[in-house]
């Protein structure tokens, strides 16, 4: 067994642990966080989770009865939140008989005899119980008897809800992210090692000759950018490639196609304004000087060595069919590939496009077109393929924004 068989094998079994690990971590979080609990003891007596003060800051005689305040305190001990509480208060002393609660604070409560079972108001902090802070609540009680501290001894409470405890309180989190860090340092040297071992080199220097090249040209052009040139070049850009697939080209040449049509048309940038945005018809004089945008696009693109074809496609994409077309009267095959399948994506876009000067084609008149110009201006292998795709929904001749995923 290789060495990289070996490799991925252990990625995916790390793999497995650490998810297997912190699933299991997690899902003990979740149930441990969902389970009830309850805690029980006697008023002001110390415990080593959960307590209940009380004070009774106010006492006072009415005709029938005695009005007094009970304040409590719950002391949290515990390092984590108690949710979704409540509490049972039980009087059990001998003198105590409770005649009603007058009001209360913070709390809900509900009497039944000497019992009262009271749960938070959901609007204050209190509807959770956390260590550290002032959890208290209270309430006006009219009882028979004065309550005094003596009775302290036989009032008992039940505490229950729910104890929320983090994920990072458990000593088992840590272990779960060093896994984690583990498995990502792990999967990062693989990946490293597996582009190596592709001729990981060799890509990136390709890579940074595109790149350097490409961004030589797009500095020499940028001044004179036009907008239209660019919407248009990478909507034809986008039919090219998707015609160099439907012809069956590999990868590669389909990749090198979005580059080639994207800069097609960069010679028009050396054109002057006045002739390439002019409304009206070209002069003769005029449409010599726009036909000389493919010699210019191929004189700036011939140090371009990076991308195959680069420069055919800028100064080939006007040649015919048919031998009638420029800048050197090419025909048929003689013309290179790349050119012929622009030729036709650059009549798509202009067909399919509004302009100035009338709005875009109708699918049926556009097909119609290619049919017609099939053999003279278009070569009719390609235009059969575009038609094919036309009809078949596989390029969407109505959207005419830019496709920047041309690959």
């Amino acid at each position: 067994m290789s060495k990289k068989r070996i490799s991925f094998i252990c990625l995916i079994a790390s793999f497995a642990l650490v998810f297997i690990v912190s699933i299991s971590f997690f899902s003990f979080v979740a149930i441990n966080n969902t389970k009830k609990k309850t805690y029980k003891g006697v008023v002001n007596k110390e415990y080593k989770d959960y307590g209940l003060n009380l004070v009774i800051s106010k006492t006072w005689q009415e005709t029938d009865f005695w009005g007094q305040q009970f304040d409590f305190t719950i002391k949290d001990k515990t390092k984590y939140d108690l949710d979704s509480w409540s509490m049972t208060i039980e009087f059990n002393g001998d003198n105590f008989e409770l005649v009603k609660i007058d009001s209360c604070w913070n709390v809900l409560p509900i009497s039944v005899n000497n019992t009262i079972s009271l749960t938070p108001k959901k609007d204050i902090t209190l509807a959770s119980v956390k260590p550290k802070e002032a959890n208290s609540f209270g309430f006006i009680l009219h009882v028979k008897n004065a309550v005094n501290e003596e009775d302290f001894d036989n009032f008992t409470f039940k505490l229950s809800g729910i104890s929320h405890r983090t994920s990072t309180s458990y000593p088992a989190f840590w272990v779960v992210l060093f896994l984690m860090f583990a498995w990502i340092t792990y999967l990062v040297a693989y990946i490293v090692f597996w582009l190596r071992e592709r001729n990981f080199e060799k890509f990136k220097e390709h890579t940074y000759n595109i790149m350097s090249q490409a961004m030589n040209t797009f500095g020499s052009l940028i001044d004179v950018k036009d907008p239209y040139t660019k919407d248009h070049s990478a909507r034809v850009s986008y039919y090219s490639v998707k015609i160099a697939r439907k012809l069956g080209q590999d990868d590669e040449f389909c990749r090198n196609m979005a580059y080639i049509a994207l800069m097609h048309d960069c010679g028009k940038l050396l054109i002057d304004d006045s002739i390439l945005r002019k409304p009206a018809r070209l002069t003769d004089p005029e449409y010599d000087i726009m036909k000389t945008h493919t010699i210019n696009g191929g004189k700036a693109l011939e140090n371009f060595t990076s991308i195959e074809g680069i420069k055919d496609g800028a100064m080939y994409h006007h040649e015919r069919y048919d031998g009638s077309g420029y800048p050197k009267g090419l025909k048929g095959e003689e013309i290179p590939l790349c050119a012929r399948i622009i030729s036709v994506s650059d009549a798509l876009d202009a067909m399919a496009s509004d302009r100035c000067y009338r709005p875009h084609l109708l699918k049926d008149v556009i097909i119609k077109e290619l049919e017609e110009n099939k053999g003279t201006q278009f070569d009719p292998k390609i235009v059969d393929a575009v038609v094919d795709m036309i009809n078949n929904n596989e390029i969407d001749i109505t959207d005419t924004e830019i496709r920047k995923d041309a690959d």
